[in-house]
């Protein structure tokens, strides 16, 4: 009993310690910042990224809001990685003044669409690389808001992607988890002096260092693998909340899931591959890479909020008192999302997948424990 007792103590202890961390910056998110520079006379040249997996669907889209930019035709190159794409796809894109890739992996990834490309560019050739999904479209001053960042010496810039469509209930709560992120691992992180999450879409970098740590990479790392390199060499990563990536799309409810799991694989790889870093980080004063690496520590919040919500009811047999730490614990949490999820985003279609949320959370339980069987 007393074993149990200890275990619950610890389980608890991490889990406050994760709802804290997300109340600090939740908070922090809510303090207005521009994030406007000044207009620069330099127009930089930008790589712009664009792996293209099966999404037939929009790739034309996504080339076309950059054809629309205002910025100097000659300041960018669109190059589009088509990876499986249809022929008469790749026809389409023919046509327009890009440069297109073409791939066909037998396991494709992201990271290898992004390392192909940049192993046919020269160094120098370009001043930013910018990473982009093929369901993205953005507003016409998009590069010139990147450029005047980057001019005002911000290496690696994060902007803020919003999913545009919410066609179901788990597309919404896809579409407000990732808002959640914009308010606690960007916004709160910048407004306190830290460097932002990277999220791989909308992600500007500068060219000769992400040509010179690309290789660094394996194919199937994403971008805390380059996160953890930027911190490591104290690059600070800015974040544009008022620059748009529009995302067109939310993906199937397979890829979702597998999305959702490789996420989850991802944080834990990165923290024990970095957390033998973290003292050494902390007595440099590299507070960037240390705050990074407690934050893969941390329990993902569907887990958290799971842990929370089990723990509170079971924590009646130990009594009242461990009952209502637990459940004060769970109000705090509720907080903290109230606090991080934008206003626009609470409406009807808000109010229905809050519903929703049970029985979404048993299918996804269900469809885990029939993947275990097989």
């Amino acid at each position: 009993m007393i074993f149990l007792e200890y275990i619950e103590l610890l389980l608890f202890a991490i889990c406050a310690f994760t709802v804290f961390y997300l109340l600090v910056y939740a908070i922090a998110a809510t303090s207005n910042r521009t994030d406007k520079y000044s207009e620069s006379k330099v127009k930089h040249r930008f790589a712009i990224l664009i792996p293209a997996y099966e999404d037939d669907e929009h790739i034309l889209y996504a080339v076309k809001s950059f054809l629309e930019q205002d910025y100097p035709i000659d300041c960018f190159d669109i190059i589009v990685i088509s990876d499986h794409l249809r022929p008469e796809t790749d026809l389409q894109l023919s046509q327009y003044p890009i440069i297109l890739l073409k791939a066909r992996f037998k396991k494709s990834s992201k990271t290898k669409s992004v390392k192909a490309a940049m192993s046919q560019l020269k160094e120098g050739q370009y001043d930013i690389v910018l990473m982009m999904n093929a369901d993205n479209v953005v507003d016409k001053n998009f590069l010139a808001e990147i450029n005047n960042t980057y001019a005002s010496g911000s290496n690696a810039i994060q902007t803020h992607r919003i999913y545009q469509e919410r066609p179901d209930n788990v597309s919404i709560l896809y579409a407000i988890s990732d808002e959640i992120n914009n308010s606690i691992l960007r916004a709160g992180h910048v407004n306190l002096g830290l460097s932002a999450s990277l999220n791989g879409s909308g992600t500007a970098i500068d060219f000769t260092w992400f040509k010179e740590h690309i290789g660094h990479l394996k194919d199937d790392d994403d971008e805390k693998v380059i996160e953890s390199l930027l911190l490591r060499e104290r690059m600070y990563v800015e974040y544009l909340n008022k620059t748009h990536v529009y995302a067109l799309k939310n993906g199937e409810e397979k890829k979702r899931h597998a999305r959702h799991d490789n996420w989850g694989k991802a944080q834990y790889y990165s923290f024990f591959t970095n957390i033998g870093n973290l003292p050494a980080a902390i007595l440099s004063g590299n507070f960037d890479y240390a705050d990074r690496i407690l934050q893969w520590f941390i329990f993902p919040r569907t887990l958290l909020s799971g842990i929370i919500f089990l723990s509170g009811c079971l924590s009646i047999y130990f009594g009242w008192d461990a009952c209502l730490k637990w459940w004060g614990l769970l109000l705090t949490f509720l907080l903290v999302m109230a606090i991080a999820i934008p206003d626009y985003l609470v409406d009807k279609k808000f109010n229905k997948a809050m519903k929703a949320i049970p029985s979404l959370a048993a299918g996804m339980i269900f469809n885990i424990l029939l993947k275990k069987k097989k």
